[in-house]
């Protein structure tokens, strides 16, 4: 169900929540590129047993007011808002591919707070040589293309993603096919396809602005270093990601100060749900030994 929190500046941001009956252990979860708060919907039941899962729509998808211009931390921050309103003093982050840089935003801003960050088929900060060695080449145009041409960047993604609230089927297709057999085969199933579509359509219900925005705050140097988060971080990867290269995983893990790679030989891009168990049992372990 959809819930809507005022920020200060007037602005509004809408978030949903899902637990068991007995509320859980809370986490705050930052979908992907494109997504929604209703990425929530997609998470199987081996992830929800024992956990509080919240999400919000970011700045210029779903129903959260877009902001342009706005910085990885300034984002997370409005997951500092939302974690405040609902009074959770202590809680866990997991970023799931285009989210995982605003999970780590969010435990570099608040180590107070947050118990333990996981990062899910994960990007990285793009200025590490290595990270940005491992990008695909289609990744290396388009953030090219959004550091040199801008404006010809939101011109060809209004373009390419004009039809997609109409057709999300179309999108996923196209989106499927290059990704791995496993991938592939998890996106033609009914429900999952389903899931996925409604969470597409209402991603882009304000159109492909906050899509844009969210890349560009993504190709920006980040604010802070990776060596900076003193946060625990779980790095879940799987070895037949086709959309994350492993080596990001890899490279971001050896970045951390106090990190854990789980590379998962079968998995592949959708380990969310595909290995959802191992993430749940990870986030539960995580858990005991930070008291939260």
């Amino acid at each position: 169900m959809k819930q809507t929190l005022t920020l200060d500046s007037g602005r509004v941001v809408s978030y949903a929540a899902i637990s068991d009956s007995n509320g859980g252990l809370p986490v705050l979860f930052f979908h992907g590129t494109p997504g929604s708060r209703r990425q929530l919907e997609l998470l199987p039941a081996a992830l929800r047993d024992g956990l509080r899962w919240i999400a919000f729509d970011r700045p210029g998808y779903g129903a959260s007011d877009r902001q342009p211009e706005l910085t990885l931390a300034e984002v997370a921050a409005m997951g500092e808002v939302l974690v405040s309103r609902l009074g959770l003093d202590a809680f866990h982050v997991l970023g799931f591919s285009g989210g995982g840089p605003y999970a780590l935003a969010c435990a570099h801003a608040m180590p107070e707070r947050v118990r333990c960050a996981h990062l899910v088929s994960g990007l990285g900060p793009l200025d590490i040589p290595e990270i940005w060695s491992a990008l695909r080449r289609q990744d290396h145009v388009l953030f090219t293309l959004i550091r040199r041409a801008p404006w010809l960047f939101r011109v060809l993604l209004r373009l390419s993603m004009g039809g997609v609230r109409q057709e999300p089927e179309r999108f996923v297709a196209r989106l499927a096919a290059k990704m791995s057999a496993g991938d592939r085969s998890l996106l033609a199933a009914p429900d999952v396809l389903a899931k996925l579509c409604v969470d597409l359509q209402e991603a882009l219900r304000q159109g492909t602005g906050g899509m844009a925005d969210d890349l560009a705050i993504l190709n920006h140097p980040w604010p802070f270093r990776l060596e900076d988060i003193r946060v625990p971080v779980h790095v879940w990867q799987g070895a037949q990601d086709q959309v994350i290269n492993p080596q990001i995983g890899l490279a971001m893990a050896a970045h951390l100060p106090a990190s854990r790679y789980h590379p998962l030989a079968s998995g592949t891009h959708l380990i969310l749900l595909t290995h959802a168990a191992e993430i749940r049992r990870g986030i539960r372990d995580a858990s005991a030994l930070t008291g939260v």
